[in-house]
């Protein structure tokens, strides 16, 4: 369970919302058909500063050539969504690093 201290507000980032209220198990198969590279979000996973919720194993796509991240992520009482954002190289390097890969 991800840590409620730190912030998940999603709204801080700067997301475009692809798909909304499906199941996380609806969520992570959309990202795995949209990106050719995913990978696992553990429960305290933060991208951008921002702990992204989810029960888990949550996914977070990488659409290089694009320079986009979609990813999954759950709002209490509302359900899980899919979230698109812009990246870095940078960005994308660091969740390479850090996660382990779908």
């Amino acid at each position: 369970m991800p840590d409620m201290g730190k912030p998940h507000c999603i709204k801080r980032l700067p997301t475009k919302v692809l798909v909304r209220d499906m199941s996380e198990e609806e969520a992570n198969e959309y990202v795995r058909k949209h990106a050719r590279e995913h990978y696992e979000i553990p429960g305290d996973y933060e991208i951008r500063n921002i702990c992204i919720l989810g029960k888990g194993p949550m996914l977070v796509g990488i659409k290089e050539r694009k320079r986009k991240l979609i990813f999954t992520f759950t709002r209490p009482c509302f359900g899980t969504d899919v979230l698109e954002m812009d990246t870095t190289p940078d960005e994308i390097e660091r969740i390479r690093a850090d996660l382990k890969k779908d």
